[in-house]
């Protein structure tokens, strides 16, 4: 066993497949002292399924659930292909209702159906609830879990109901005040409803203006809201401002790690569901529609440089500097558009407010293009003497042409991608090396035909 960030001694999976062998209470026992998040990685760590499916036997079925969403949801589904509904039902039964249907939903619908149906009614109406919003909306992210109480009720009744039924709810912060119709009037929390008078009624205590979510909210705008106002849980109604659920601060932790790692690899023009445990087949499906996009770019690209083939042909020393000149441009404008397209992730930067950064970043590309205009038409004189000072200043300005044009490029093209809905990581990086590769090469091969010929 080895040491874990300074925490307890925890399992390898070696260790842990050699004790499966050779002393199985002894396994047990250690797996069952392990956390959740310790044990997915333990199972993340084997080689293949078959060791998975090994360790997974000796872990608690009240664990087991929890374990299982902790792995990427190709190697869950893979993993619970394996169970029958009965084994399901076990694990199912430790689990608040928003992990329950995430398992249901990555399990055979057949199976699900069947563990549904074994289902006492009011879990069922909750988790059928549940399953029935998109993954990725506020409906999806709640769980029906929630402690709500009447609008007449007074503070001291209040605290009566919590002691009864309070410690079967998780994560327990706020109160839900809501009217005879369940529709939601105010949030209170634990803190404020334990300091105010028993015989105030708790209509009058409550936060009316508490934040709320929409169930068909995206996630990502969720994740803003609880960025915003500091909240632990987030209430979720539907249209007519009925409490279904409440969204808790783990949940949303998830997601705002699960939404930077879509826009990272949107950025580098992969899916958002490039997993590392897919298969080979299906990886490259999804990496080669891009890789094809980008290929039409590189022949724009070619086109461009195939009008000046005459010149090149007269001029070899163009050959040897025009990819100088379009790669600074495309590294500017990677840079520009990592800032903006992050910028309006966070939501600081949308089409109306963007002016002001606009000119900032246009002012930081007009600036490096002289800069490096200077560095490189020094070296292109004196790399190519018989050239000289001609080839230094084309060079030169080409390099100040392209630097603008990957900065103003950088900047509009995921704020016009913005305004027209469509999302800035995915399609910007493609479009940006388009236009510095076309700028950038036609600009110094199109001055190097005027001046040099």
């Amino acid at each position: 066993m080895h040491n874990h960030e300074n925490g307890p001694e925890l399992l390898s999976s070696k260790e842990a497949l050699h004790l499966a062998k050779w002393d199985e209470s002894r396994l047990e026992e250690l797996l069952s002292s392990m956390h959740g998040s310790e044990l997915g990685e333990l199972l993340l760590a084997c080689r293949k399924d078959s060791e998975r499916h090994t360790l997974i036997e000796f872990i608690p079925d009240e664990m087991l659930g929890e374990v299982l969403l902790e792995l990427p949801e190709g190697m869950q589904e893979d993993l619970l292909a394996d169970y029958k509904a009965g084994e399901v039902e076990e694990f199912v039964a430790h689990l608040d209702s928003d992990d329950a249907a995430d398992i249901l939903q990555a399990v055979d619908k057949e199976v699900a159906d069947e563990v549904i149906e074994h289902l006492d009614p009011a879990e069922r109406r909750e988790i059928e609830q549940l399953m029935t919003h998109d993954d990725e909306t506020a409906g999806g992210l709640m769980q029906a879990e929630l402690f709500k109480v009447r609008d007449n009720w007074s503070v001291e009744k209040v605290l009566q109901v919590l002691r009864r039924f309070g410690r079967e709810i998780e994560n327990l912060n706020y109160v839900y005040v809501v009217d005879d119709d369940d529709r939601l009037v105010g949030v209170m929390s634990l803190h404020e409803m334990l300091f105010a008078e028993p015989d105030v009624i708790v209509s009058g205590v409550a936060k009316t203006d508490f934040p709320r979510a929409l169930a068909g909210q995206d996630q990502e705008d969720v994740a803003h809201i609880f960025e915003k106002y500091d909240v632990l849980a987030l209430p979720v109604v539907d249209e007519q401002g009925v409490l279904v659920g409440r969204i808790t601060a783990d949940d949303v932790i998830d997601v705002i790690q699960e939404e930077a790692t879509e826009d990272m690899y949107r950025l580098a023009a992969l899916s958002d569901q490039d997993d590392l445990s897919e298969p080979v087949g299906i990886t490259a499906r999804r990496r080669g529609v891009w890789l094809a996009v980008n290929l039409l770019t590189a022949i724009a690209a070619s086109v461009v440089i195939a009008q000046f083939e005459a010149t090149i042909a007269q001029v070899v020393a163009l050959a040897v500097l025009m990819p100088i000149v379009a790669s600074m441009g495309g590294i500017a404008g990677t840079q520009t558009l990592t800032v903006i397209v992050r910028g309006i992730a966070l939501g600081r930067i949308t089409f109306a407010n963007a002016r002001r950064t606009l000119i900032k970043e246009v002012s930081v590309g007009m600036v490096s293009g002289i800069t490096f205009a200077v560095v490189i038409g020094t070296i292109a004189s004196f790399w190519f003497p018989d050239l000289g000072l001609r080839l230094g200043w084309i060079i030169a300005v080409a390099m100040m042409i392209n630097l603008f044009a990957a900065a103003l490029a950088g900047s509009l093209i995921p704020l016009t991608l913005q305004r027209l809905n469509i999302d800035p990581a995915l399609a910007s990086g493609t479009i940006l090396t388009t236009v510095t590769d076309v700028v950038g090469f036609f600009s110094f091969l199109g001055l190097a035909t005027l001046f040099l010929i």
